[in-house]
């Protein structure tokens, strides 16, 4: 999900991830989950309240329209994670493969207009 969101999201920055599990961080409930759980993906998605130091949002302050955006990408982001990991037995309508396409190409103003259950 991680390499996938840094290829579609602009205000993704992969540089910024970290998957070390530090002593500090074992309480946290992705760490918890994967352990005890055995959830394969767990994440902690964060958001800068300062403003991005890359990418295209480079020095500017995260606004709702930024924020709408990246989760338009997360959305889009978990529908191809999905079909990566099962594409035998997963076949979308053709309608969300080009929502999907949208969505990648496109700036928020399209996350506005659709809705996504995954």
């Amino acid at each position: 999900l991680p390499m996938i969101l840094s290829q579609t999201a602009p205000a993704f920055c992969m540089g910024s991830c970290s998957f070390v599990v530090e002593k500090s961080k074992e309480s946290t409930a992705r760490v918890v989950v994967w352990r005890e759980i055995g959830v394969q993906r767990s994440y902690t998605m964060e958001s800068t309240l300062c403003g991005c130091d890359q990418g295209k949002y480079k020095g500017l302050q995260i606004g709702t329209r930024e924020l709408e955006e990246m989760g338009a990408k997360f959305c889009v982001g978990l529908l191809r994670l999905r079909r990566m990991t099962s594409p035998l037995e997963y076949s979308l309508p053709s309608n969300l493969l080009d929502i999907e396409n949208e969505l990648i190409e496109s700036s928020c103003k399209v996350t506005r207009y659709y809705t996504f259950i995954i």
